[in-house]
């Protein structure tokens, strides 16, 4: 299909407002297909980010852990206190992460 500078960027930008490619766009308007409705990605703080990823980590290693103490037949390495200790923490700070941006999602809201 041939069209001019100014129509290619108007259907480009058409394209991106709609999240989807130009192909997708054309073939909606010809009818071969639906052209699909995609939500839009929620936008989240960065901060929120970097303590999830944190816990990701301590779950991570206590993981490894428990692995290499079972790959090894050893699990009397594993102290189980202290693995029970690091796991509530970890429930913990994700109650508190949680209670903290719904609060916030709350505040923003009115």
């Amino acid at each position: 299909m041939r069209c001019t500078t100014e129509e290619k960027r108007h259907l480009k930008r058409r394209a991106s407002a709609d999240k989807i490619s130009v192909s997708e766009l054309l073939r909606a308007a010809l009818g071969q297909i639906r052209a699909p409705r995609r939500r839009a990605t929620p936008q989240v703080d960065p901060k929120l980010v970097t303590a999830l990823s944190r816990i990701g980590t301590n779950l991570n290693q206590i993981a490894r852990a428990v692995n290499a103490a079972q790959a090894a037949g050893d699990m009397r390495q594993i102290d189980s206190l202290q693995l029970l200790a690091e796991l509530i923490g970890i429930e913990r700070q994700m109650s508190a992460l949680f209670a903290s941006h719904s609060q916030r999602d709350a505040d923003h809201a009115d």
